[in-house]
């Protein structure tokens, strides 16, 4: 009998019999059959956005999703990574198998025509930009959806009038994320320029082709550097608790209160005779440096999850435009467009969903939330599509583990959206009724403190389940600069 609750013994639920055929049956990743699951099962969503180009192709376009989804999750059940320091990366996996299959849905359903005519009319080929449309996960250029005329796409490059500030003259907001919503009640002003969607970080300055494949090459690099570092810390200063590969109950607790941090170990401060790890190092004609008090530690481990998550995929998306820039086969302007809006300078919660943090599921979550509301009749009011969306991300991030073993508890990864989207409606109200908007410095204040609290449920869910010992990066750079920041910035007392 199918699992319908989710609970200790069967933590997905109804979806508990594919976790449990993945983890008993699934063959190793490896180099032989990558090909299996990162490439076969994809061809017919290319497939799909070529014959998106053109109309009346819709029941093609079907049949492509259903054959493209049945391969995509036949090859996601045969293959995982078995090695417990590559845990992690069934995550990735598991989440983009999620994405596709919504897109393969979509791709099957939406009407036609759908290509980016803005960079069709600067002479890209045809097939460039078929393949451009399947990976254009955030939707640019791409129109708009009309959920009205039956998935009908506005594929003219169109602007609001500036005068409008956003709004359309009746006062709806226009279609956000690439999705029209009461479309017989939006009118835009249309002129010759590209749509520019606000909540995208659109770059000031004009480059080169060898000065954005530079860019691209310097920034993947820079954050390769810093993300390889803080997981080889994590692994090196944490070997036995947060940096186990394997599961550690309370791993976060027994990392910062059974370890004596010493930041700037190589300075002599001042006397700590009480400290007998310090009287050791005085002994032997070391600095004493400044004992880093638990809570430093923990907020400097929270902080280096995100900021590692943050860069980590940076790194991947401005290799991946190094690539295409470099090779020729894409515009420069097309990749100039940064994956994040440097998530640091957030002052608010809607500032960093929102804009600052990357907008990769933005279209999708939109799309699928407006649904669920118009087929449960429901009103499609931004709130409502903003809260289900929350909720729609944490269902994706939290079930997007079923190829994991061990698996993080999918509860506390869940909660951590909806938490989100609650903040988000908090901050909308607050506006409502004071008539000022969360920002400025208290605005800052209130994210940061808002997210660190949040944030704390999958920072513990993630290392209690060994997902901190995981190699998610050539090993190169960390262990060089954790061996200079061991003598000048932390160290282990």
């Amino acid at each position: 009998m199918i699992p319908i609750l989710f609970s200790s013994s069967n933590p997905f639920g109804p979806f508990q019999s594919i976790h449990e055929h993945v983890i008993r049956n699934a063959e190793p990743l490896s180099w032989d059959n990558w090909y299996h699951l990162f490439i076969i099962p994809l061809i017919p969503l290319y497939c799909q956005t070529l014959l998106l180009r053109y109309e009346w192709t819709r029941q093609y376009r079907i049949a492509l999703g259903v054959m493209g989804i049945a391969m995509l999750w036949a090859a996601g059940m045969k293959y995982r990574f078995v090695q417990p320091w590559f845990n992690a990366l069934n995550n990735g996996i598991g989440i983009g198998i999620m994405h596709i299959t919504a897109r393969y849905a979509e791709f099957g359903f939406m009407k036609g025509p759908l290509y980016d005519r803005y960079f069709e009319a600067k002479g890209r080929n045809p097939l460039i930009s078929a393949l451009d449309v399947a990976v254009n996960a955030r939707w640019i250029g791409l129109g708009v959806i009309d959920l009205d005329h039956q998935g009908k796409v506005d594929n003219v490059n169109i602007n609001t009038s500036a005068k409008s500030n956003g709004q359309l003259k009746n006062g709806i907001s226009k279609g956000d994320g690439g999705i029209r919503i009461d479309s017989n009640r939006t009118i835009p002003d249309l002129n010759n320029e590209r749509n520019k969607e606000s909540w995208l970080p659109w770059p000031k300055v004009k480059r080169t082709r060898t000065q954005a494949f530079i860019r691209h090459l310097s920034i993947a690099i820079k954050n390769y550097i810093i993300f390889d570092t803080f997981l080889y810390m994590i692994r090196y200063f944490g070997s036995n608790t947060i940096g186990s590969n394997l599961p550690v109950s309370n791993a976060l607790y027994r990392f910062s209160h059974e370890n004596t941090f010493i930041i700037f170990p190589s300075i002599h401060f001042f006397d700590l005779e009480d400290s007998g790890q310090v009287s050791g190092r005085k002994q032997m004609g070391m600095g004493t440096g400044i004992i880093a008090p638990w809570y430093l530690v923990e907020f400097a481990v929270e902080l280096s999850v995100a900021v590692g998550v943050w860069l980590g995929i940076s790194a991947g998306y401005h290799f991946l435009g190094a690539i295409c820039v470099g090779t020729g086969f894409w515009e420069t302007e097309s990749w100039e467009i940064d994956l994040f809006d440097n998530p640091l300078k957030a002052d608010s919660l809607l500032d960093f969903w929102g804009r600052r943090w990357h907008q990769f599921f933005r279209h999708h979550f939109i799309l699928y939330s407006s649904l669920i509301l118009g087929l449960l009749k429901l009103p499609r009011s931004s709130g409502n599509i903003l809260f289900l969306s929350f909720i729609l991300s944490g269902a994706m991030h939290s079930l997007g583990q079923w190829s994991m073993s061990p698996n993080p508890p999918l509860l506390p990864l869940f909660a951590l959206f909806p938490l989100s989207g609650l903040g988000c409606i908090l901050e909308v109200l607050f506006k409502r009724y004071t008539g000022k908007k969360v920002g400025g410095i208290w605005g800052r204040i209130w994210t940061w403190s808002a997210m660190l609290l949040i944030g704390r449920l999958g920072t513990i869910a993630w290392v209690d389940s060994g997902v901190g010992g995981s190699y998610l990066t050539p090993p190169w750079a960390g262990p060089i600069i954790v061996k200079w920041a061991e003598k000048w910035l932390i160290a282990k007392a």
